[in-house]
């Protein structure tokens, strides 16, 4: 066939990014296979890149878009030991990209790995979303998807033994007030995972990620229970001091308007602004009498 060649050597003479410049300069078809710590293939139409497969360990992973390609070149491209050839043409029979095209993409690629390393992610033991932002962010649909993906399916009984009821009944109001709770059944739990992440873990009897929010739950629940107290104390004081002052005012008046009414607060009851307002009504019709 016109336009082929076959090429074969090593890794150590040859990068991935001078194989494909020679494969465009020479204007040739053909598909040129990597053997390495990972095997992939690139797949050529008259210098053109039509296609790329990486073949990982359970399954094989094809590029067919430009930016798919590109993925794919830049993982083999990190190879500097191997051995690669060029044989017959087996890939998409369909105009490609050039090569510069998809060097270039390669490229922003390796930038975006060196802020990654930078960061000093790369040899991280271990990262984890941090739980304080200083100001609100915006985020794309994509970016999002990514991000829902390192996430574990939860349940509510799940959520409940780490950080209480309250707690749970706090975290899941405020996913579903987002809008971004998605319940799972029994009948869609493999689609769910197929469309939120490819692969994704199933609930977890025991995720790690969990124990920080419970943590951090508690600790907000807490406060929320001493703020909670504060106020029945508060209340209840009120409620005496009202009563003793509108005795003190109509003795027998006061306590069968009292005997009719029969507020009162123990020390489990929460008042709401409705229950305040009542009080102050009751003792506005004492003081009349």
């Amino acid at each position: 066939m016109e336009g082929q060649m076959h090429l074969s050597g090593q890794l150590a003479d040859w990068s991935i990014s001078d194989l494909l410049q020679i494969m465009q300069v020479t204007n040739k078809t053909g598909s040129l296979d990597i053997e390495g710590d990972h095997r992939g293939r690139i797949h050529f139409r008259d210098g053109t890149v039509t296609g790329a497969e990486l073949v990982g360990t359970k399954d094989t992973d094809v590029g067919n878009d430009r930016s798919g390609v590109a993925d794919i070149v830049y993982v083999l491209s990190t190879l500097d030991t191997g051995s690669f050839s060029v044989g017959a043409a087996d890939g998409p029979d369909t105009s490609g990209w050039s090569v510069e095209d998809i060097l270039s993409d390669v490229d922003a690629l390796k930038s975006l790995e060196g802020e990654v390393v930078e960061a000093g992610l790369f040899q991280a033991a271990g990262i984890r979303i941090d739980g304080k932002i200083e100001k609100p962010i915006t985020i794309s649909p994509d970016d999002w998807a990514i991000l829902v993906s390192l996430m574990q399916p939860f349940t509510f009984d799940l959520l409940e033994a780490k950080m209480g009821r309250v707690g749970t009944v706090r975290v899941l109001h405020t996913i579903h007030r987002l809008g971004v709770a998605d319940v799972i059944t029994e009948e869609d739990e493999s689609d769910w995972l197929d469309r939120v992440a490819g692969d994704v873990a199933p609930v977890s009897d025991d995720p790690i990620w969990l124990e920080d929010i419970a943590e951090e739950a508690k600790g907000k629940t807490a406060a929320s229970t001493e703020e909670t107290s504060s106020s029945e104390a508060s209340t209840e004081e009120a409620l005496v001091a009202a009563s003793e002052e509108a005795a003190s005012e109509s003795g027998a008046k006061k306590a069968k308007a009292t005997e009719i009414r029969g507020v009162s607060a123990p020390a489990s009851t929460t008042l709401t602004d409705g229950v305040y307002d009542e009080i102050r009504r009751l003792r506005s019709k004492v003081a009349e009498k």
